[in-house]
Parts: structure tokens; sequence; C-alpha cells
């Protein structure tokens, strides 16, 4: 249920973010990462959650793949938005390649290899996106899910079945 509503949360930061176009303003690049704050919180508490389900006996273990799973869902929810947001937002590809053009010149990079970058990137844009997605949430989901596993309190191993 956490996974859930944290992606769905997630979903309408981007949206914010899009509608604002605070995301294509390289100054408030550091806003985009406010997205990331409601994942982490929503790890959290999934891990919390998880761990007084169960009176406190858990395992690190436990509470990381609980996390992870929720996670998964994240990464779902926000999967399906980005394919919706391809669709959706076709403009959205020529506002990136264009800061990302604005970027490269300040960089002094030469015009061929800035029109080879931008043409690459515009040939695998859709791949790169939903690459981008999947990864990027796996990645920043295993961190927060060890944070989540750390925060949750813990009284010991799970009781299963009779110990001899």
């Amino acid at each position: 249920m956490y996974g859930l509503i944290t992606g769905i949360i997630m979903v309408i930061c981007n949206v914010i973010l899009y509608i604002t176009g605070a995301i294509f303003k390289p100054e408030m690049k550091f806003i985009s990462s406010i997205v990331d704050l409601p994942f982490l919180v929503g790890i959290i508490m999934n891990a919390i959650a998880f761990s007084k389900s169960r009176d406190g006996f858990v395992t690190f273990g436990n509470v990381f793949g609980s996390c992870f799973k929720a996670t998964l869902i994240i990464m779902a929810v926000n999967l399906v938005w980005c394919i919706i947001s391809l669709f959706a937002f076709p403009e959205m590809k020529d506002k990136v390649l264009e800061m990302q053009r604005q970027q490269m010149m300040e960089k002094s990079m030469s015009d061929d290899q800035i029109d080879m970058a931008i043409n690459m990137t515009r040939k695998f844009w859709s791949a790169f996106a939903i690459g981008g997605t999947i990864l990027g949430t796996i990645i920043l989901g295993a961190v927060f899910s060890l944070i989540g596993g750390a925060v949750a309190k813990k009284k010991g191993e799970p009781i299963t079945g009779t110990n001899f």
C-alpha cells in the first residue's frame, strides 16, 4: 500500500514540476530532487509499518525485503507514468534536448559533438526514459530500503513454528 501511495505522490510531484516548467530550468535542478523526498519517506513509513505489524519481531533482511517490494511497486507506477508521458507530452523531448544542447555549448563542445549527442538522444529517447526510470528507481530504492531496514525497530528474530 505504501508503495502505491508513494508512487502516486511521486507522479503528482513530477506533473507539477513539468507543468510549472521547473524541470527545464538549470537553476532549478535541485528542485527535481524533491521527488525523491516522498520516495524516502514512503519507504521509511513502509519499514515502520512492516515492523509494527509483526510486533517488532523482524530482521534487517525482512524489513529490507518489504521495503524493496514497495520500491518495485513505486517503480511500476513511475514506469506507467513514464510511458504515458512519452505520448501525452511529446514536446518534453524537444525541451530536454534544447536544454542539453545549451549545457553542451557551455562546456565548449564542438557543433559536431553536440549534434551527434543530440541525434543519439533523440533516436533512443524512449529507451533512455524507460531505462532511466527503471534503473534510477531500483538504485535509489535499494539505498532507501537499506535506510528503512536500519530505521525500523527490531526486537529480534521472527517467531516461526516450534523451536527445539
